[in-house]
């Protein structure tokens, strides 16, 4: 992880937390309190986007979605979250989860959402059952030219996961595209270490 880019983070946040009370002081001003309602479910509805992947109890992943997230936004795309999961059993050690993560997102901004794409939205999951769990990035619009690269990019990425039994793969159709990774649990026999 880059510390430059959390540092480039935090500013844009005190920058975007400085204009919001900046925009609710003005609806004030103008009593147009309505809107100033309009506009704190607005923010609070961002805020509880991202909340999702702060209670992930792999600070590493947590961390490179968070930079994903950062990184989308600068290229305008929209990221909305479904982790139904907090990986509170999760087999592969933080920090190569962290990295495929990483990869995947990087991968997803540049074959699923590239500049020209009209629906400019990743939709991301995370879940699990009794044995794995599974990541997946979702786009409805790729761009087919950048799969071939993207595959052999991932390959290697997923390279990673096999000592853990996991994998990484994509798949695009007419009706979208995704990236996806396949890690498994701790079984209940097995100690729940993680390096």
């Amino acid at each position: 992880m880059d510390t430059a880019i959390f540092l480039e983070i935090m500013s844009v946040q005190r920058h975007d937390f400085l204009n919001h009370l900046q925009v609710i002081s003005g609806l004030i001003q103008l009593n147009k309190v309505d809107r100033v309602r309009e506009y704190i479910n607005q923010v609070s509805l961002e805020v509880e986007r991202l909340s999702k992947v702060g209670h992930l109890l792999v600070p590493e992943v947590s961390a490179s979605l968070l930079v994903g997230h950062f990184i989308a936004g600068k290229h305008q795309v929209e990221v909305i979250y479904e982790i139904d999961t907090n990986l509170d059993a999760c087999a592969v050690p933080g920090k190569i989860l962290a990295e495929v993560v990483e990869e995947v997102f990087a991968q997803s901004l540049e074959c699923l959402v590239p500049p020209g794409v009209p629906d400019r939205t990743l939709k991301i999951s995370l879940a699990e059952n009794e044995k794995k769990y599974v990541f997946r990035i979702f786009s409805p619009d790729p761009s087919h030219r950048e799969v071939d690269g993207a595959q052999s990019r991932l390959a290697l990425i997923g390279n990673k996961l096999i000592p853990y039994g996991g994998k990484v793969g994509m798949v695009v159709t007419g009706g979208g595209g995704e990236i996806f990774v396949v890690f498994p649990r701790n079984l209940p026999d097995q100690h729940n270490i993680r390096a």
